[in-house]
Formats: C-alpha cells, structure tokens, sequence
C-alpha cells in the first residue's frame, strides 16, 4: 500500500494538470433517446450528436418523470465533458428539483464549478452531495483530491485519493494509465 501512495505522490509533483471528473450519471434503461443519452453520460461522450440526442429525449412526451429528471442530469454530464460548464449547470439545476436526482446532479455541479476553477463552490457541492444520499461516495473523493491536486495541497489530495482508491480500486487504474503519458509526452493540459 505505501508503494501505492509513493506512486501517487510521484504524479502529482511530475505534473499539475486539469483531470476529467468522477460522475454519477443516471441510469435509463430502454432503447429510446433517454437510453443513449445515458449511454453517452456512462462512457464520457461529449459533442454535439450526444447532446442532441439528450435533447431529443428531453421533448418525448412518453418519457417518465424519473427518465425526465435523469435526462436533465446526463445532459449536463455530457456539457462537462464538452467543457462547456454553463451549459451544464443550467440542466444539472434542473435536476435538483426531482427528489431522485439530486445527489448526482450535485456532484454534477460540483464538476461544472471545477472546470470553471471555482474550486471552493466545487468541493461545497461535493460536500452537498453526500449529504443528499450519493450513492458513490468514491467520486466525490477522487473529484475532491482531483480539486486539492489543482490548489496544489498534495497531502490533501493524496487523502482522497486513498479514499477513492479504497472505495473503487479501479481509480489505480487511472493513475497508472496517466503515468505511462505522462512519460511519453503525450498527458497534456
């Protein structure tokens, strides 16, 4: 385990750079838009084919308020990963009036504040999140050492990391794969 974490520190003091967000996006199942909307979410699509897609969802009639709701929620996932994080925030804020939707819309917003470097409001609304229920209490972790890692606070950051890490091995993983581009040149900002 301490060579987990010597590996970690060893990252962060070879490279401060922006990372892509842990996200709890919402699951709709089917085979309709609201399910390719969710799919785009899940697998960190962004553009504008994802988007219109969700858009499309969003104007069926049929759709539950449930899928409605979570739509609202994948949406904004799919503006963040585009990197256009007013975007998201305006469907995320939609998703904070269905009951079912607000932990991960909350998370959610806290990813669009992180990629608007308002890191304070980011780790409010991660913070809020688990107070609301979030069911990945990993993401909020990695999303909170992904924030102190860009206020350049390594212990902190390593603290949530380890956290993360605890929770969901798989976030090793990541930090494994950014290593190996680090090294080759090819991990950029």
């Amino acid at each position: 385990m301490i060579k987990l974490f010597h590996k970690i520190l060893f990252f962060f003091l070879f490279n401060f750079i922006i990372q892509t967000n842990s996200y709890a996006f919402i699951t709709v199942l089917g085979k309709g838009d609201a399910s390719l909307c969710f799919q785009s979410a899940k697998t960190g699509t962004g553009g504008v084919t994802a988007v219109n897609t969700c858009l499309s969802a969003i104007n069926d009639v049929g759709l539950t308020q449930k899928d409605l709701y979570a739509t609202y929620v994948n949406l904004g996932i799919i503006y963040n990963n585009s990197k256009k994080p007013d975007n998201a925030i305006k469907y995320l804020n939609k998703g904070l009036e269905y009951k079912n939707t607000i932990p991960e819309s909350l998370l959610s917003l806290g990813n669009s504040f992180y990629l608007k470097k308002n890191y304070k409001k980011a780790i409010e609304l991660y913070d809020q999140s688990l107070d609301k229920g979030l069911n990945d209490v990993s993401a909020v972790y990695f999303n909170k050492g992904l924030v102190y890692e860009r206020l350049r606070n390594v212990d902190l950051a390593l603290q949530f990391y380890k956290k993360a890490i605890e929770l969901k091995p798989q976030y090793y993983d990541y930090f494994e794969k950014r290593a190996r581009l680090q090294k080759s040149g090819e991990w950029l900002n």
